[in-house]
């Protein structure tokens, strides 16, 4: 074992730090430690936190952003704190034209010089419910299927002027035979267990789309080939929907992260 400045090499510390950038995005930036292939990532301001040791190895990447390796010395244990300043991944394009358009290729000048109308929604509008969120096929089957209540109570004022006539109100009563026949059969809960996996499906659609099975595979450990396993282990667990609540993308990967550890530690890659 190795000691310098009072730190061992063997002994660790939890390093907090931030990721700055004057020109682009420093949320959701994979952090990985090479050497103890622990990893986390930025949260909506940069910052992040992440188990080192003397001398690891810590990794940043982002599509947005050249990759970044740094070595832990003395100094930064002695701090416990790091800022990183990332270099902008710049994509060379062809030649592109603009001068017939009396554009100069920078986006923000360009969109006040053609002086776009503002895009026409049914929000700006003021149309009716224009906010209201738009369900899909399943739900609207769901809904359909179990409307109203199984019985309701109505006057005969709602069918005239009988009352008058007799002098005095009848009490009719509706039964939903329609919402009771399709809770017998079983229809409705078909259709909730549909709603549900539609539900599980968006939510994994958006996982994919925040971090790529390649992340996830060389972040948790878990070969590519079995990613499309590991998905399906998280929609299996009773509280994979409750993800559509998360408050941040850290707490999205840290949730992946922890069931990562189940999925390899319950041998499915074996199988």
């Amino acid at each position: 074992m190795s000691c310098s400045f009072g730190f061992c090499q063997d002994s660790t510390t939890l390093l907090n730090g931030s990721v700055k950038s004057p020109n682009n995005e420093v949320s959701d930036i994979l952090i990985v430690n090479l050497n103890s292939k622990i990893s986390t990532i930025t949260d909506s301001l940069g910052r992040f936190s992440i188990t080192v040791k003397l001398k690891d190895i810590i990794r940043f990447t982002a599509v947005q952003y050249l990759p970044k390796d740094i070595s832990v010395t003395d100094e930064i244990l002695e701090s416990k704190s790091i800022i990183i300043t990332l270099s902008d991944n710049v994509i060379d394009l062809s030649e592109v034209t603009v001068t017939p358009y009396n554009l100069t290729g920078k986006i923000d000048l360009d969109i006040e010089r053609l002086a776009l109308d503002p895009a026409v929604t049914s929000s700006s509008l003021g149309l009716p419910n224009a906010d209201l969120v738009k369900m899909t096929h399943s739900e609207r089957l769901l809904l359909e299927a179990d409307r109203g209540k199984y019985i309701s109570l109505a006057t005969i004022d709602n069918y005239g002027k009988i009352n008058e006539i007799l002098s005095h109100a009848f009490i009719s009563v509706s039964i939903n035979t329609h919402k009771i026949m399709n809770r017998v059969s079983g229809r409705t809960k078909s259709l909730e267990e549909r709603v549900e996996r539609d539900e599980k499906m968006e939510l994994e659609k958006e996982i994919i789309s925040k971090f790529s099975k390649k992340s996830m595979s060389d972040s948790f450990h878990i070969p590519e080939i079995h990613m499309d396993g590991f998905l399906t282990y998280c929609i299996s667990q009773e509280d994979f929907l409750e993800l559509s609540q998360a408050g941040n993308t850290v707490e999205l990967w840290d949730y992946l992260k922890d069931k990562s550890i189940e999925f390899r530690e319950a041998d499915t890659l074996k199988q």
